[in-house]
């Protein structure tokens, strides 16, 4: 028996299909990521014509059945196309990326109205936030941390970080701080500068709106994003591909 869903959602791709339908990816506030059939969407005089492109948060109402792998949907209206992040050049690459991890991460049907909301703040403070770097890399914190593999940044593990040496290291099993002298056991871990390290510190335990003020050099800021996606990798046992983290590292040489 099918069921209908009245949600919020933002597109995350959508591709052809067939001569003037579209099957598009939606994470949706009620239905987390799901696929749906919008038939004729790609006929200029359909209802559902310019409404269905990537990054527009709109009102969707679906029907779904569980016996079938695409959903149908029945309506769509526009609540925010995101204009001037369409506009802006500096920030469209990490929203990008924020939706390519999200449609990679994410199994369908797995939904959470607090998130789906976090996801929405985070697109609004990229355009708003003066450092959008430091917005995208607080994602990769918090992703990490709702995903159940939060990294425990608030010290070394030896209780004080100013006896480490200028090196530190991230456990990537165990999500923790340790420097040479703290003897901890880790397999792979990942170097880190004493500053990059703070850096990520501070993120992690700052709300979103007053992290604007926290700098990074370009060469810190594209080695921490390598990390933080091999630890997510780790953690979920896959590789993201992110055709977006090439124009993210191409604008930040």
């Amino acid at each position: 028996m099918a069921n209908i869903i009245k949600t919020k959602a933002i597109i995350l791709n959508s591709i052809r299909w067939k001569e003037s339908s579209k099957i598009v990816s939606l994470f949706g506030e009620k239905t987390g990521k799901i696929k749906i059939i919008a038939r004729g969407a790609l006929r200029n005089n359909n209802a559902f014509a310019g409404k269905l492109e990537s990054f527009f948060l709109v009102e969707a109402l679906i029907e779904t059945k569980n016996s079938r792998s695409l959903q149908i949907l029945r309506e769509v209206d526009v609540i925010d196309s995101f204009s001037k992040l369409r506009l802006d050049l500096a920030v469209f690459p990490y929203i990008m990326s924020i939706l390519e991890i999200i449609y990679q991460v994410f199994d369908e049907d797995q939904h959470d109205s607090v998130f789906f909301n976090f996801v929405l703040t985070i697109m609004g403070a990229c355009i708003e936030n003066k450092n959008p770097q430091n917005i995208y890399i607080f994602f990769l914190l918090k992703l990490s941390s709702y995903l159940g593999f939060k990294p425990y940044l608030d010290t070394c593990t030896s209780g004080d970080i100013s006896l480490c040496e200028r090196n530190v290291f991230l456990s990537i099993s165990q999500g923790a701080i340790f420097c040479r002298k703290c003897l901890v056991e880790s397999i792979n871990p990942i170097s880190l500068k004493k500053d990059q390290f703070l850096y990520l510190k501070n993120l992690q335990n700052t709300h979103h709106r007053r992290i604007s003020d926290i700098e990074i050099s370009r060469n810190d800021f594209a080695q921490i994003i390598q990390i933080i996606i091999k630890y997510i990798n780790f953690h979920i046992e896959q590789n993201i591909n992110m055709e977006a983290l090439q124009l993210i590292n191409k604008k930040n040489i």
